[in-house]
């Protein structure tokens, strides 16, 4: 296994103006070398505790891994409660290793704005693990993509995952379930991640050696995912999560577009395809009442009555690792691209009596049958988009709000400067054209 870190990563400070290690970090590790010389016999005491105590910890761990992951296989179907109890309990022990990992409170709370989105900090990615429909499609279809994609080859499959967070959780538990119920060898598989927070590397590192899958893994990489260069090295299989709703804030569509270029042509992107469409519905109705004493909030439990109220304009976006290589760009400056997108029409049947609030909704198909709906999961919750005011007027006017009327048109760009997301432009719409 290799850990690599780029040019601008641990000690140094990085161009971009993102802050390095203080110098915490390096007081620490002195003091504990300077412990070792002062008091070696009670080093060597403390190790062999340690060990013990390793060896339950990785035990532990890789039960709740097993049943976990189990649970997500299950062929029985999906049992929502069971579920989300061993989701949770893999979580916790995952959360313990994390807080044992002594990593720098400046590290784990570390959030900032790049060149490609939010980057979320390692405190706040942890909880992807409870996202209990989202881990489950990602694991059930990647566990699909790596038997079809064995089927196929003679050599092992190397995996990236980029922008992978403190615990990789789309992939690891996989991968630890994977060496502990014997399912498959680490001549197999082989496993690049990669992050830019050193939180989070630093906290992949202590999992990894708690799982043991040190074998499975060929590198770990402290670096921005766009500078990463496989090589000679074939990639056949990317995952990739980083969004929030609305396909928002963070680098997602960036990094899709970069590793869409590196992927054997019979390689594998997932999610295989990102769907974006717009709606109209009354806010108070779509996000309010029709969650009002509900016990769980899926798209299998979203009210037949609310959405038949929705008026669905159409599709804006298409990720796949094909479109991503056919985009229409606008470059505005040197600092500035947009993507341009969808158009879709307002109807001319809208009633203007009501307040419409455009929605962007989300369906991601991670692998063939393996999908998340809307409401399934934190990433696919419908992005109300409250500066397009249509048969109205705000009350509170501010700078960006877009006034559109019935039988106008919307036009879609993807704007990837700050925190990334749609933008909404008026457009000549098809029914007032004649």
């Amino acid at each position: 296994m290799q850990t690599r870190n780029s040019t601008s990563a641990v000690y140094e400070v990085e161009q971009d103006g993102r802050e390095a290690l203080d110098s915490v970090m390096q007081v620490g590790v002195l003091n504990e070398l300077l412990r070792a010389q002062l008091n070696p016999a009670v080093v060597t005491k403390i190790n062999k505790s340690t060990e013990q105590d390793s060896s339950n910890e990785t035990a532990s761990l890789l039960s709740s891994v097993a049943d976990a992951v189990e649970e997500v296989l299950s062929p029985e179907g999906l049992n929502r409660t069971q579920l989300h109890q061993k989701l949770s309990q893999l979580y916790y022990q995952q959360k313990a290793i994390y807080d044992q990992a002594n990593i720098p409170a400046q590290l784990r709370k570390r959030q900032y704005i790049s060149h490609c989105g939010l980057i979320m900090s390692p405190d706040n990615c942890i909880t992807t693990q409870l996202d209990d429909l989202r881990v489950r499609s990602f694991l059930r279809g990647i566990d699909l993509a790596i038997s079809d994609l064995l089927n196929r080859r003679q050599a092992s499959v190397h995996i990236v995952y980029p922008a992978c967070g403190p615990f990789a959780p789309l992939l690891m538990p996989l991968i630890a379930y994977y060496k502990s119920a014997g399912k498959l060898l680490s001549t197999q598989l082989e496993i690049t991640l990669v992050d830019v927070q050193p939180g989070a590397v630093q906290s992949l590192q202590a999992l990894i050696d708690a799982m043991g899958i040190q074998d499975y893994i060929y590198q770990v990489n402290c670096m921005d995912a766009l500078e990463y260069d496989p090589g000679d090295k074939k990639i056949d299989l990317v995952v990739l999560e980083a969004m929030q709703h609305g396909f928002s804030r963070e680098g997602h569509f960036k990094l899709a577009r970069h590793f869409a270029t590196m992927l054997e042509p019979d390689g594998y992107l997932i999610p295989q395809q990102i769907k974006l469409s717009a709606a109209l519905n009354i806010a108070q109705r779509e996000y309010v009442d029709q969650w009002k004493g509900a016990q769980t909030v899926s798209e299998k439990h979203m009210s037949t009555q609310i959405y038949s109220e929705r008026t669905i304009l159409g599709e804006i976006f298409r990720v796949t690792k094909e479109s991503l290589l056919n985009l229409k760009e606008h470059v505005l400056d040197e600092n500035t691209t947009l993507i341009e997108c969808g158009k879709v029409d307002i109807p001319l049947s809208l009633n203007s009596d009501d307040e419409q609030t455009l929605l962007i909704l989300t369906q991601i198909q991670v692998f063939a049958d393996e999908f998340i709906g809307e409401y399934d999961s934190g990433i696919t919750h419908p992005l109300p988009d409250q500066q397009v005011c249509i048969n109205f007027k705000p009350r509170d006017e501010r700078p960006g709000d877009l006034l559109l009327e019935s039988g106008d048109a919307i036009r879609f760009y993807y704007r990837q400067n700050g925190l990334p997301g749609f933008m909404a432009t008026w457009a000549q719409g098809a029914i007032n054209n004649g």
